[in-house]
């Protein structure tokens, strides 16, 4: 029977199943340490890259005049040349002479200074400007504001050319005489060297004929209305809320935009002294009206009932710092800035505001340290 023999202690081969246990556990941790290296590449490969942040939008800190303006809608209209009826759109012109009326004007004439408005008998009753109405006959040794009406007129229309006559004066001389009778000799009429109650009418400038009341062959007398007229210029008229109208005084400036996108200079000529009841009736509130004149006449010539809007001037400084309103913060108990320094370092300023200018969308401000070329950070960019 054949011995058993194990095998010498230390000895020998190792058992085949033992040895192939760690080779494998070998391969499963190489094999895991690949697998997780390739997995991390893959991350950094997938993995965004750093987002640089967004620039900072600013704007500078600007230095020079700044208006505070409000808009306003209006309408082109003829007004009445009367500085007794401010603000009317028409004025009646009152004949003072007696006979019938044998010429009349034309709707949508223009009668300007030594031109005839109408004729009473054959004769023509010219238009010579002034704001004392014609209220009695002129003659050699008469003074007083009619005559100096009558004396700037002659001198105007060169009539008085040679007599040595002053516009300023205010006495009938001989110069007065010599240049009147150049004048009616000119027009048609009697050359008398006086000037007859009814032979002429003082107004304040051109007129337009709005409208005709009297009718050719009908009777002509002191005190009868013959025609209704306009200034022989267009102006805008806006009717405004009362607070607003408080803001505002004859002269100030305003720039009118057409419908076409263009614009034109002008400034306010008149505001009612009072708030009428609003337009339409029905409830709406009272409004004062504001008259704007055109710096050019022609810039609204032809425009009669167009609709513009204007924007008018409020307030305005020579000088002062100004940012776009974007750039304000509000703060508890007013406003501050952010202004960009070196390196793109911001400083946040309190600022005390003053008047804002709609149109530009920018805003007075002074605040301590704030300077013109400075830029400040501003929001919706």
């Amino acid at each position: 029977m054949a011995s058993l023999q194990r095998p010498a202690a230390g000895g020998g081969r190792a058992a085949p199943g033992r040895s192939a246990g760690w080779i494998a556990l070998a391969v499963v941790v190489l094999g895991g340490a690949a697998a997780a290296y390739h997995y991390r590449a893959r991350l950094r490969e997938a993995a965004p890259a750093p987002v640089a942040p967004a620039p900072v939008a600013t704007a500078p800190v600007v230095s020079g005049p700044l208006s505070s303006q409000e808009q306003v809608s209006g309408t082109v209209e003829y007004l009445a040349n009367d500085p007794y009826v401010a603000g009317a759109t028409s004025a009646p012109v009152v004949d003072e002479a007696q006979g019938t009326l044998t010429a009349l004007p034309a709707l949508g004439q223009v009668v300007a200074q030594g031109q005839a408005l109408y004729g009473v008998s054959g004769e023509p009753v010219l238009l010579l400007y002034g704001t004392v109405p014609a209220y009695r006959d002129l003659a050699l040794g008469e003074s007083g504001a009619d005559v100096r009406e009558l004396n700037a007129d002659l001198v105007a229309l060169g009539d008085a050319a040679g007599t040595g006559l002053s516009a300023a004066s205010s006495t009938f001389t001989e110069g007065t005489a010599y240049a009147l009778e150049r004048l009616q000799a000119k027009a048609g009429l009697p050359v008398t060297g006086g000037l007859p109650l009814g032979e002429a009418l003082f107004l304040p400038g051109a007129v337009r004929v709005a409208a005709v009341e009297g009718s050719l062959g009908a009777a002509a007398a002191p005190g009868q209305a013959v025609l209704e007229t306009t200034s022989s210029t267009e102006e805008v008229v806006a009717e405004v809320d009362p607070s607003l109208a408080a803001q505002l005084k004859v002269g100030d400036a305003s720039t009118i935009t057409f419908a076409d996108g263009t614009t034109a200079p002008g400034q306010i000529s008149y505001i009612a002294p009072v708030a009428t009841s609003g337009q339409g009736g029905g409830g709406n509130p009272p409004t004062v009206e504001v008259d704007i004149a055109p710096a050019k006449a022609s810039s609204v010539r032809e425009l009669d009932n167009a609709s513009v809007q204007v924007s008018i001037v409020t307030a305005s400084v020579q000088s002062a710092l100004a940012v776009p309103v974007t750039a304000l913060l509000a703060q508890t108990g007013g406003y501050a800035v952010q202004v960009e320094g070196a390196g793109g370092a911001v400083r946040t300023v309190p600022v005390r505001l003053g008047i804002f200018d709609d149109a530009a969308g920018t805003v007075q401000v002074t605040g301590a340290g704030l300077a013109a070329g400075q830029r400040v950070v501003v929001a919706g960019q």
